[in-house]
């Protein structure tokens, strides 16, 4: 996947989702090419991978598709953070996550 930032590569159409939140929209391939970008660079750390208040710093991004529980992606001023499974768990780019999990605290 080429790394540039993913709010840059998405279509422009985001709308506040919870508290801070964006949702971006993005193709199935697109998706599908983050997804594998964080597979192939990051580390799977199961289902407790990521604090449910951490996700308030982090935006999501939802798979393009139908299904209820469809695969999420996180990121972190538009850099992907984690990617969630449903029924498997995170996989985390922990240098990246922790240093803006750092920020956000520290600011």
């Amino acid at each position: 996947m080429n790394t540039q930032n993913v709010n840059t590569a998405a279509s422009e159409s985001t709308e506040t989702r919870g508290e801070g939140q964006k949702h971006i929209n993005l193709t199935r391939a697109q998706f599908a090419d983050l997804c594998d970008y964080l597979v192939a660079n990051g580390t799977f750390a199961g289902p407790g991978g990521l604090y449910w208040r951490d996700c308030n710093v982090l935006d999501a991004i939802a798979e393009p598709t139908d299904e209820p529980e469809a695969r999420m992606v996180y990121t972190w001023k538009g850099w992907p953070v984690a990617l969630y499974e449903f029924d498997i768990g995170y996989t985390l780019i922990s240098a990246a996550l922790n240093a803006s999990l750092n920020m956000d605290k520290a600011q």
